[in-house]
């Protein structure tokens, strides 16, 4: 878990991310603009409560690690408005092999057109490489919808290839273990360090609203794991 010295810098990190103005937060979530800006300089310790109203207004976990792959991509407002105006021209980009990073994800789906999200869910099924094919669907789960719910769903059944990037992803994410030692536990959940101390995780996960793949992935994951959770 983050610190409180590691989570201040985050908390401005995302929100500026999200295009969203100290302003506009503090209206939104209900604090004062001088509070928030004493908590985003480490000034002041960030509440439980605060860091919730965060995670509500943004749709980010502050307290999520991101995968260990040793090339994820991160994106600013910038590079964000460049990447999204790619997308609804056709054109992924660095999704196209590069995998997001949670923030990334959350980030394009706060702001993602409709014609972009077409495109993302063209590539979820027909992408050329399976990293965009993970990508695009790890966007389109964080977007409201049963539709968007189904068809990720879909993904992970039929997909073998993003279904083991998704549960190496979440499995990485949980345990910190090096990328390729996650890609084997995707392989076979049986051998993943500490079952029992992933166990509960997984269980939080797996009733977790904020993302359709991560419910799905964790799920499956405790299924995998039962053999080995029995003894």
């Amino acid at each position: 878990m983050s610190t409180d010295s590691e989570l201040a810098p985050r908390l401005r990190e995302v929100r500026v991310e999200a295009g969203i103005s100290l302003a506009q937060m503090a209206e939104r979530c209900n604090y004062s603009k001088a509070l928030l800006g004493l908590v985003e300089t480490g000034n002041r310790k960030p509440t439980p409560e605060l860091v919730a109203a965060y995670e509500q207004v943004l749709g980010v976990d502050m307290w999520r690690k991101d995968i260990t792959h040793p090339n994820l991509l991160t994106v600013d407002r910038t590079s964000r408005e460049t990447l999204l105006e790619s997308v609804e021209r056709g054109d992924p980009g660095p999704l196209l092999n590069k995998p997001t990073a949670h923030r990334t994800d959350v980030t394009l789906g706060n702001h993602v057109s409709e014609k972009a999200a077409e495109w993302l869910r063209r590539w979820m099924v027909e992408g050329e490489t399976s990293t965009l094919r993970t990508n695009s669907l790890s966007v389109i789960a964080k977007l409201p919808g049963q539709e968007n719910a189904d068809l990720v769903i879909r993904v992970l059944e039929s997909d073998e290839k993003v279904r083991r990037l998704i549960l190496a992803s979440e499995i990485s994410r949980l345990t910190q273990l090096e990328w390729a030692d996650a890609l084997k536990a995707a392989d076979d959940p049986t051998t993943i360090p500490d079952p029992r101390k992933l166990a509960p995780k997984l269980a939080k996960g797996a009733v977790n609203p904020k993302g359709t793949e991560s419910r799905w992935s964790c799920s499956y994951l405790l299924w995998k794991m039962a053999p080995v959770l029995g003894r």
